[in-house]
This record gives C-alpha cells, structure tokens and sequence, in this order.
C-alpha cells in the first residue's frame, strides 16, 4: 500500500525537478496530447513558481485539476434531472497548486489567468476564515444545499439588493461549506494556501466558475488526506459541488460539473445527474472538431426570468402527477398507464413513455394538458379543488419557498413550452448518441440547431401536438419528441442572429459540414457546436475566417476541443503515475 504522503504530495524543489526534467512527459501527453507536452511542463512550473512567490517554497505541496467542459447537446436540462451530452476540453485546465496552512482556520487563495485578452491579475487574492464561513447546520445533500442557498441570496438580496454574488471568493466558499458538511463526522476541515493558474476562459461556453469549484474542492480534500472516488464516491462529488454553486445566487444544474468529472479522453459523454452517472458515449468523428466561438456578445441577465425558467420543471412535474394523469388515467389511450405512475415522476425527466407505459401519441396528450400559462396562485387554487393542497404545498416548500427571490404568486408561469423544451432537449441528448454512433451524422447536426431553436419564445400550439399524436400513430420517425424545439426562451435577437448567419454559412457547404448553437445559460456569451476539420484547419478554413471576421468584427476568439481526460490529482513524484495504489 502506498501512503497518501507519498502517493500525491512533494516538496516545492521535488515538484519542480520532477517536471523540468520531463519525468511528467508521459502523463501530460496523456492529458494535453503529444504536441503539447511542452507547453503544460512550462504551464505546471509557472503555477508552481507563482505559488511560491505568493506563499513562500516551504512544506509539501499538492497539485489538483480540472478542465473546463463544452457541452454539445443538452443546454438548460440538468437541474431538471435530465442528461446532457459533454466533452472535457483538453488544454483548457484549472490547476490548483496547495499547502495546508499554518492557521488552520484561514483559507487564501490567488490567481493567474492565462487566457488571450484577459488580464492576469483579473481576480483579486481572497481570503477565507473558516471559523465564521462554515454553518452549524448540516448541509450535506442537494435538498439541504438549496435551502441553505436560499437564505444566503435572499440576505445578499437584503444587504445589496442582487441575489448574485460576483465575488469569486462565494464559489470557493460553497463548496467549502458543502465538503466540511459531508466529511464533518471524519475530520476538521483545515484551511490552506493555493495557488489557481487557469486557461479557461471565463467569458463562457466552458464554465471557468466549475472549473474553479471543482479544482479547489479536489484540492481542500487533498489537504485533509482525502481522494475523491476513494473517499466521495463520484456521484456526490459532482452533485454536492454543483448545488453548492446556488450559494453564489446562480440556479443551475451539475452537468458542467460531472462533464468535467466524468470526461473520457476522445469521447463524447451523456453525463446524468441526481444521481451524476455516465449513461452513455460515442466517439467524436475523426474528421470533425468540437468548435467553441466567443461571440462577443455579453450575457443579459435577466433573474426574474431566469427563476421562472428553472422552476417550470418541477411545476410540470408536479402538474402532471397530480392533475393530469389522475384525469387521463382509464382513458382508452392510457389503457398502458402504470399504476404506481405518481410514485414515479419525481423529476420532469421522469415523464417519458418508457417510465410511464404510455404511448407517444398519449405522452403528446399529457404535454397539451400542461397549462400554457399560468401562476402559483392559480397552480395552489387547482390544488385545492383536486384535493391535493397538502402535497402542493410539500412540493412548494421543498422546491420554492425560500429559493427564489424574485418569483412571486403572480409571476407568470409558462409550464407548458419550457416543459416540452426540456423533455424534447432530453430525447436529443440521447439521439446524438445514437446517430454519432451509427454514423448519422447529418441528423446529429440537426439536433444541434433544434436545440438553438428552443431557446426563442414560441408558445407549443394544441394543434402542433394532435398533429405529432396522429403522426405518431402512423410510426412517422420525425414525430419523435427530438425534432420539436419547443419554447424554453433565453435568446436574444443578436445572439440568435450570429448563431444562424453562422450556420447558414455551413449549409452552403452541405448537411454535414457542421451545426453551432449557443452555450451556457443563455442571453450570450460563446457559440459552439461540431464542425468539420477542413474548416478550422483544412482547405476551407480562410473561407470560414472570412465569414467571422465581417460578422464577428474582427478575428474571434475560437477554441478547437478535443475531449480530454476528467479532473483529479496528479500524482507526486514518488508515487506511481500509471498505477492507482491507494
């Protein structure tokens, strides 16, 4: 058995000779690739030469990782449960180099940013004392994670006027709380200096803020002595790390979290959440790139909006277990249902034929008696005539109460287009799968633009439903839930506008050179998608650069991603980089 000391841990000197003198070539030309072996062994001894200008060259150092992540099909999906398709991006890492500290209660963390037009010096030094970040209350799974959220951002909201937080000292402080949580019948959590030298561009598309979470948790564990799949099984690594993010006021999902935990070198992955799992992968074509563009175009929050976009997923699901099924149920079309069909929708993804013993024709039925609008205050009347008054207000304080600042009795709910949206973007993810794997890689491309497309405000008509149900009788393959957009709506005109002049261009040169479509949370930021080779590096690259330039303005930024190895702890020099001794 090898000890964790000697497996993970060296001193300053012992790192930097064990990369100057390429003893860590093997392993970075696993990592970054054969070409870029070079570039990462001066990359590692930056960060560690930064780190001891910062915090002095003495005690044992660690060294964590995590790339930042694309995700290629399922946008908007994951805090309702649903899987999206992710890649690691190899070469966009976040490394972490640490030391725990001579004061056990202070954590102090500074950066530099290697990123083309971004300043190095972009995030101040931060500066944590343990001994007032660190609640009394447990807050060791996601439910807990949520509720503690809420009341931080609803304080935030009090004292700023913002539920969001900038400060990037929130996101090592979130996952700080949730770890200490978890591990707090094991251990002390102890503080320590770190170092965090990134070339993961924080404009968006790749999600820096993950990448930092997950970096500095792997390496706070590291610190205390502990691995994680060895200590934390990997799924609530991934699941506790991405609700600790509510923390800092954003409502997302985990999947850019398990995309970067769960990356397998060359392969496209459906990374599921609640509980984080790998549910599937294919191989990215050779002669195809995974391409991330910086639009340039700045993300426009709007958090009232977003609040309500997050919260139609458990409404819906709520909506279809309590009202609509109970009326469809004995019907001729749900002659299929199961019996034990509430017991079975916990999350919108659970509304699928296949969980529930319906037909598509009867699920197309379920989604048309999703309310088009409505609003919590109808949504708890209708609870109260169906008799149900008690489980609606479970489910408002289990999903609600306390979570959302903005969301009021009056806002306006569109259940029924961001509902469609999300169960359509979850049979997406799933068939690009399917058609990378079987070659199809025309139909995967048009999934990518489907998925731009329900990102617009588009209201999901009775008519277009009866007419999938009737199409779907007759065993029609395009009346599958993946080629209805639907109506999740976080686009704005010139964001939609470059996406498609982008594509248009693509189509001149046939259905399979390639799909982009945007990233992130939506409003702006990157746009990216598959694209063939030739366009990056082959004959019809200038062609392409053209284009960009009079769209873009001038040159973009672009990134070329190739999926890449998921985030961990590199080895010490004296353990066994290929082995895994514990």
């Amino acid at each position: 058995m090898v000890s964790f000391k000697r497996r993970y841990t060296a001193s300053l000197t012992q790192w930097r000779s064990a990369v100057d003198s390429g003893h860590y070539d093997g392993e970075f030309a696993r990592i970054y690739g054969v070409d870029d072996v070079a570039t990462w062994r001066a990359n590692y001894l930056e960060a560690l030469a930064r780190f001891a200008q910062c915090y002095g060259g003495e005690g044992q150092l660690l060294i964590a990782r995590c790339p930042g992540q694309m995700n290629v099909m399922g946008m908007h999906v994951d805090y309702g449960g649903m899987p999206s398709v992710r890649l690691a991006v190899r070469g966009a890492d976040t490394l972490v180099v640490v030391r725990a500290s001579e004061n056990s209660m202070r954590v102090r963390l500074s950066s530099l940013l290697r990123c083309p037009g971004e300043s190095e010096g972009r995030f101040a030094p931060i500066e944590l004392d343990l001994a007032t970040l660190l609640p009394r209350e447990r807050v060791d799974d996601r439910q807990a994670l949520m509720d503690y959220a809420g009341k931080a951002c609803r304080q935030r909201l009090e004292q700023t006027g913002s539920a969001l937080a900038d400060d990037w000292s929130v996101l090592v402080g979130g996952q700080l709380v949730y770890l200490e949580s978890y591990f707090r019948d094991r251990i002390s959590l102890r503080g320590f200096d770190g170092l965090v030298w990134s070339s993961v561009s924080p404009s968006g598309g790749m999600s820096s803020s993950s990448a930092l979470v997950v970096a500095t948790a792997i390496a706070a564990m590291a610190v205390n002595g502990l691995v994680p799949g060895r200590d934390m099984p990997e799924e609530d690594l991934v699941d506790g790390l991405g609700t600790s993010e509510w923390i800092r006021g954003t409502r997302g999902g985990t999947a850019d979290h398990g995309g970067m935990v769960l990356g397998r070198s060359g392969k496209l992955v459906s990374v599921g959440v609640f509980p984080a799992c790998v549910q599937g992968e294919a191989a990215l074509p050779d002669d195809y790139v995974a391409l991330v563009l910086d639009s340039g175009i700045m993300r426009e929050y709007d958090e009232a909006v977003k609040e309500e976009t997050v919260i139609a997923y458990p409404l819906g699901a709520f909506i279809t277990r309590e009202f609509v099924l109970p009326r469809l149920q004995g019907t001729p079309l749900f002659a299929g249902l199961v019996e034990d069909f509430a017991d079975r929708i916990v999350y919108i993804r659970d509304i699928t034929c296949e969980n529930l013993g319906l037909s598509l024709p009867a699920l197309y039925q379920v989604l048309a008696a999703l309310p088009q609008r409505t609003t919590l205050a109808e949504l708890a009347a209708e609870a109260e005539a169906a008799g149900v008054s008690d489980r609606f207000e479970e489910m408002y304080q289990r999903e609600i109460a306390g979570k959302f600042q903005l969301l009021l009795e009056a806002t306006p709910l569109f259940i029924r287009r961001r509902c469609v949206y999300g169960l359509a973007e979850q049979d997406r993810v799933g068939g690009m799968l399917e058609y990378l794997n079987e070659g199809d890689t025309s139909t995967a491309l048009e999934l990518i633009r489907l998925s731009h497309d329900g990102d617009l405000d588009i209201e999901i008509e009775d008519q277009v439903l009866a007419e999938l149900g009737e199409r779907a009788e007759h065993s029609d393959v395009r009346a599958q839930l993946r080629f209805l957009p639907g109506g999740y709506g976080r686009m704005t005109p010139v964001y939609d506008r470059l996406v498609r002049v982008v594509n248009n261009f693509l189509d001149t040169a046939g259905s399979e050179a390639g799909s982009v479509q945007r990233l992130g949370a939506g409003w702006g930021g990157n746009i990216g998608g598959l694209v063939r080779r030739s366009f990056v590096e082959g004959d019809q690259r200038e062609g392409f650069q053209q284009m960009l330039r009079a769209e873009f303005g001038g040159e973009p930024e672009w990134t070329v991603a190739v999926p890449g190895e998921g985030a961990g702890l590199l080895v010490g020099p004296e353990g066994e980089l290929y082995g895994q001794p514990t």
